[in-house]
């Protein structure tokens, strides 16, 4: 073998690997998305690695058999098959994915039989006279490149003006590598085409486009990639959207029914004097209300998630002091002795964040606290320490068990089955945290008090 047909037997290797490597790839991701399209796009690249295969394999054969020879007719002609076949499974593939609805199966499996066919007709055409190669090099070739060329080009076009409302990179990289894969396989067709009218033409560059080939297929890959990341972003938020909304809806339909009841627990409470009746009354409202705070702190959880940070210089005993004001009503909280410490009189962060993991920190110290303990409190205080900010809330009521020190950050979990909170409130305070590029420590002992610290980057002015 030549010099040349070595080079070009490794590009046809290297490249058949890569197509394999994108085939199960896309195989992977069909299998966690069920999208279609998926399906066919690794089928298409598992068809480019056998064409790539079996082109190099014929390329050695021509050192070894006659044009005769079967061996020889049949890698011709399952390479060009291969060749056909990849084409039209990547275009059918990315026209579901634009449509947003599955090809034909039957439409699917004409294409393939005519491809195999015209791949037949193109290795046997002109096979019984040896004076024509050009004429069997363009059959072979240059009509292979340019349907597929023509094909590609089109294909490009058309995604610009179906998708010119739609910028992502994706589709971008996708639209570019179809329309310079298909501009150069015209190269091939030229050079199949023009020796047949009697124009001889050298290209010496013919010998690199398997480089531009390889470039223009890994460029594909990721724009399917990409494309693929993008659009299962947009239903995920599309989801998310409606899941919001059905949220939202639904927290408006159970809260309208929980403030009658609890009316109607009011109004009973007032006009009813028997003991056992208004024991009823309070369980009720214990309950209702217990229900509505479940629902306030999915509620918060939901706009959390959406919010956009503001980075501000925020007071910390200004912020502690107007939660202590809205929560001096709660069970218990007027018998707490509250305490601020702050060794910084202004610092950096989003008031939101800080105040929601405050409230919910605060809120559980007096939920849990243990009243028959001298001298009750709840201790808050913020320092900044070696380029992080760290608030800490201490007190000294039941405590936690070690063994769900954890758990308790986790969503919907309670320590223990007197719980009276949603199991929401530290879950929130995590996120909260995490939003901020913190994290939450908790240290506590059993039956004698609670310390959780709140580590936070002390940002700049």
């Amino acid at each position: 073998m030549s010099e040349l047909s070595v080079r070009i037997f490794s590009q046809y290797l290297i490249q058949g690997v890569w197509a394999i490597i994108l085939a199960l790839l896309f195989l992977y991701t069909f299998r966690i998305y069920k999208r279609h399209y998926l399906k066919l796009w690794a089928w298409s690249w598992l068809a480019f690695s056998m064409y790539m295969l079996t082109s190099g394999l014929h390329l050695y054969s021509t050192w070894i058999y006659s044009i005769y020879n079967p061996i020889r007719i049949t890698l011709s002609a399952t390479s060009i098959s291969f060749a056909y076949i990849e084409a039209s499974l990547l275009l059918i593939g990315t026209w579901e994915l634009v449509r947003n609805r599955k090809f034909a199966s039957a439409h699917l499996r004409l294409i393939m039989i005519i491809s195999i066919l015209l791949a037949i007709a193109s290795s046997v055409l002109f096979i019984d006279n040896s004076q024509i190669s050009e004429n069997r090099f363009f059959i072979r070739v240059g009509l292979r490149s340019l349907i597929m060329g023509c094909a590609f080009f089109i294909t490009g076009i058309w995604m610009i003006t179906n998708l010119s409302h739609d910028k992502s990179l994706g589709k971008r990289l996708l639209i570019i590598a179809f329309i310079i894969y298909g501009s150069e396989q015209f190269n091939y067709f030229l050079v199949g085409f023009l020796p047949i009218i009697n124009v001889h033409l050298k290209f010496p560059y013919i010998q690199y486009l398997g480089l531009l080939d390889f470039f223009l297929e890994a460029l594909i890959g990721m724009g399917m990639a990409i494309w693929l990341l993008e659009n299962e972003r947009k239903e995920l938020e599309r989801a998310n959207d409606d899941l919001d909304h059905f949220f939202y809806s639904t927290s408006h339909d159970l809260r309208s029914p929980l403030a009658s009841i609890t009316g109607l627990v009011t109004l009973g409470k007032v006009h009813i004097k028997d003991e056992s009746a208004l024991e009823f009354f309070d369980k009720i409202e214990g309950r209702v209300n217990k229900l509505d705070s479940v629902i306030d702190d999915i509620i918060s959880y939901a706009k959390s998630a959406k919010y956009q940070l503001k980075i501000e210089p925020l007071n910390f005993k200004e912020i502690v002091k107007e939660i202590e004001t809205n929560l001096e009503f709660n069970k218990g909280a007027t018998h707490i002795d509250f305490i601020c410490e702050s060794s910084e009189e202004v610092f950096l962060s989003d008031k939101l964040k800080i105040t929601t993991i405050l409230h919910n920190l605060i809120t559980n110290s007096i939920k849990y606290h243990d009243f028959h303990k001298d001298n009750p409190y709840i201790k808050v205080s913020l320092v900044k320490d070696q380029g992080r900010v760290y608030i800490s809330v201490e007190d000294n009521g039941r405590g936690i068990k070690q063994e769900n020190h954890q758990q308790i950050f986790e969503m919907f979990y309670r320590a223990s089955g007197d719980s009276v909170g949603s199991g929401l409130g530290l879950y929130i305070v995590k996120e909260a945290a995490k939003k901020l590029n913190g994290k939450v420590s908790v240290q506590s002992t059993y039956g004698k008090g609670s310390c959780f610290k709140v580590s936070l980057p002390a940002l700049a002015g």
